[in-house]
């Protein structure tokens, strides 16, 4: 059977952590490696790790001074030994049989990437976000749909990928965030076929002191820079398609006024500077909710608000 390797990026993530890997030792498929990269954390995460590296002999700890996310997951990608790879965070788990159940899709349809469904784990309230159809799709359908936000999204994690579909492609460093949004899409490139199945194996767990619950001004731009960077990248690899990003800088958008309403105030003077956005391929409903939380935060924030805008516009 084909060794899948499970890659864990750890940062104090002590509470969390067994949870995790009771998991992932507890999986119905046994030929799987758990490469655990512990980046610097200052709690009791590392001792945790050892002492299960301790009981399993399929689990591997390395330690490093802290360096980001991004590093944490290259040197968790180059440490494994697998066909296969898969991204969980320290934070999240799987459902018992999540990985036996993809590697049947894998080698039913012979597949280099499978996605399952997710849920948002609010812990007694869990949140059943829609899921793609069981769906097969060349990696161009894939990306498009994944630009589209049809089914297939950019997160690294609730997907099983062919190892070789990270040949060459690593995630960057020295950003503020959105490394995922850099990345995987290229990971998709690298894949001839791509499996979407609606089954929700992975628990995206909610918890406060995660990026995406603490944003602020510049982060939320970047947000939108990561988009723009992968528009860009795409219209490289394949400059006969036509890729629509607009469904994704509105919500970057949305995102950043949402920062500059309820974390902002008139004397901090921020910038809002919009994205150049096809209104006609935006739902006509979203539309309006764009212009209510624009007059909100014009309201707010002021003249010095209104002054950076229309000098944008």
């Amino acid at each position: 059977m084909p060794l899948v390797s499970i890659l864990v990026p750890v940062y104090n993530v002590e509470r969390y952590l067994s949870r995790c890997l009771d998991s992932l030792v507890a999986q119905t498929y046994k030929d799987i490696e758990i490469i655990i990269i512990n980046d610097g954390s200052t709690d009791n995460s590392r001792d945790i790790a050892l002492l299960y590296s301790k009981r399993f002999n399929n689990i591997y700890v390395y330690d490093y001074e802290n360096a980001g996310i991004s590093t944490t997951r290259n040197r968790a990608l180059d440490k494994a030994h697998g066909d296969y790879v898969m991204f969980v965070d320290s934070d999240d788990f799987l459902a018992r049989r999540a990985i036996e159940r993809m590697m049947d899709v894998v080698q039913r349809e012979h597949c280099d990437i499978v996605a399952c469904g997710y849920v948002m784990d609010f812990g007694l309230f869990p949140l059943f976000r829609k899921v793609a159809p069981k769906k097969t799709m060349t990696s161009l359908e894939a990306l498009h749909n994944m630009v589209s936000n049809k089914g297939v999204n950019n997160y690294p994690w609730a997907k099983l990928f062919s190892k070789k579909c990270f040949d060459n492609v690593r995630f960057p460093s020295g950003t503020r965030g959105f490394e995922d949004t850099r990345t995987i899409f290229k990971a998709f490139h690298n894949a001839k076929k791509v499996c979407t199945i609606p089954n929700r194996y992975y628990h995206y767990v909610q918890r406060r002191g995660s990026l995406t619950n603490h944003m602020d001004l510049d982060t939320v731009y970047d947000m939108r820079k990561a988009y723009e960077y992968q528009e860009a990248y795409l219209h490289k690899l394949y400059p006969d398609e036509k890729f629509s990003f607009d469904s994704n800088y509105y919500n970057s958008d949305m995102v950043i006024l949402y920062t500059l309403i309820f974390f902002y105030s008139k004397k901090d003077n921020p910038v809002y500077i919009p994205a150049n956005i096809d209104w006609k391929k935006i739902n006509p409903i979203l539309c309006v909710a764009y212009r209510i939380w624009l007059s909100i935060a014009r309201f707010k924030l002021g003249w010095s608000y209104d002054r950076q805008l229309e000098n944008k516009q």
